[in-house]
């Protein structure tokens, strides 16, 4: 269960279960008393860090995107945000029996119309990134399992992924559910295929996956990204990028 308690303009939600704990991490958040030890990112769309609250080391993640894109915030109206999805789907998950996720500890957002900033705190685990052949595999098992619940990652590239004492684990992902045809999970995999560690191996994904090439999620999914690989709406989106590198709000 996930509670919440304003503070300071904020909304603290928290897992109910330790709600000392990640009450109290919330407000460190929102007061910043917290030290940056490493930034992983840290762009006008993105933070991304390691923290240390309190003697204990944690990831720290404000996804900015939503408040900076014209059209983000203005969703943002209408919807929970990326980072209380996170929260809310993940925390689920976990009681479902699904433990492939590293589950938030505890979500601050300010919002007023729409959302003005967000934070997600995460426990900070030891691992590697992924390197070999056998570590696809266990991505491809890790994907059929959440996939045959209808919960598709979103950016499922082996960066996401991170290989820790416990086993491979998924970072980076709002853990949201289809509840028809089988579009997103279709995105998913055509992601994966052109991943660099999957390239660099020649690793057959479709095989691997099962793919059903057939179904009309995945032909959808198949011309969006093809479409978005010809050359000139390639060069229109690096245009994008460029423009936004420079403070464009696009």
């Amino acid at each position: 269960m996930i509670s919440s308690t304003e503070y300071r303009g904020y909304q603290i939600y928290y897992r109910i279960t330790d709600r000392v704990d990640t009450l109290s991490l919330g407000k460190d958040i929102v007061n910043k008393k917290y030290n940056v030890i490493d930034r992983y990112k840290d762009t006008e769309r993105n933070f991304v860090a390691r923290v240390e609250i309190a003697g204990k080391q944690y990831v720290l993640k404000s996804p900015k995107a939503e408040t900076v894109i014209p059209q983000r915030r203005v969703q943002t109206m209408f919807k929970k945000g990326e980072a209380l999805n996170s929260l809310m789907n993940l925390s689920q998950y976990a009681k479902e029996g699904y433990n492939e996720f590293i589950v938030p500890r505890v979500v601050v957002v300010k919002r007023g119309m729409f959302i003005e900033e967000s934070f997600i705190l995460m426990d900070y685990i030891e691992g590697d990134i992924l390197r070999t052949e056998e570590d696809i595999d266990s991505v491809v098992e890790i994907v059929k399992h959440i996939h045959s619940a209808g919960i598709y990652h979103g950016d499922l590239n082996t960066s996401n992924f991170i290989k820790t004492k416990d086993g491979i684990k998924i970072i980076d992902t709002q853990g949201k559910r289809e509840s028809f045809w089988n579009f997103k999970r279709s995105y998913d995999i055509l992601t994966l295929k052109r991943d660099l560690l999957v390239m660099s191996f020649n690793y057959p994904v479709d095989e691997k996956m099962e793919t059903r090439k057939d179904s009309l999620g995945y032909m959808l999914a198949f011309m969006i990204k093809g479409f978005k690989q010809i050359p000139f709406v390639d060069k229109i989106r690096n245009l994008k990028r460029g423009l936004r590198n420079k403070g464009w709000k696009i």
